[in-house]
């Protein structure tokens, strides 16, 4: 008979995919595992299916099967795991900020990028139950060129829903210090910068 496992002896497997097949490929304690970290999966891959497309010569591994993304997402959560970063609306900038340092960097295009900018700003938007109305996020022109900024608004009321916008400013705002900064706005009109704040680990 196997030896029963609690939630919290499975937190190592959970954290550092690597370790998920250390479990037995369908034990009822790998299926909780696996379970769990398809949460993640979903919501990276469901809402940004470009980044497949980085997994294998057109989404095709060598193996010839299709494309599942694994090669990006289970040393993702492993960069992840080592920096206890958390799962937030940061999640998707993390992301980005690994790919950034991947083998997979020269294959990572503006459109993919602002797709992931797009979905941590709608994440936020969604989300956050502060006094602010936007979350404005930036890039750093030296990593591969300055994208436009990113907004996400809250919803304004009941019948709307939240907003994603791109922005060029005439007289274009500093670089942050790191990958990417952000501020939050109370305001829907961007006449004032507060400075850039560094992504929360």
């Amino acid at each position: 008979m196997s030896e029963r496992r609690i939630d919290s002896d499975l937190l190592d497997h959970l954290t550092v995919p690597a370790r998920h097949d250390e479990l037995g490929v369908g034990s009822r304690a790998w299926v909780r595992v696996d379970t769990s970290l398809r949460i993640y999966w979903h919501t990276l891959f469901d809402i940004c299916p470009g980044l497949l497309r980085l997994d294998g010569e057109d989404g095709q591994p060598s193996d010839g099967q299709p494309a599942n993304g694994m090669s990006i997402f289970r040393p993702f959560m492993a960069f992840a795991a080592e920096r206890g970063l958390s799962f937030d609306w940061t999640y998707y900038l993390w992301v980005d900020v690994w790919l950034q340092g991947s083998g997979f960097r020269d294959r990572v295009d503006d459109d993919l990028r602002l797709t992931l900018i797009g979905a941590a700003a709608a994440r936020w938007a969604v989300t956050d139950r502060g006094p602010a109305v936007g979350l404005v996020i930036g890039t750093r022109s030296a990593d591969r060129g300055a994208l436009p900024l990113v907004v996400g608004w809250k919803p304004a009321d009941l019948e709307s829903g939240r907003e994603i916008e791109t922005l060029e400013l005439e007289d274009p705002l500093p670089d942050p210090a790191t990958p990417f900064g952000w501020f939050t706005t109370t305001s829907r009109s961007l006449d004032h910068f507060p400075g850039w704040r560094d992504l929360p680990l």
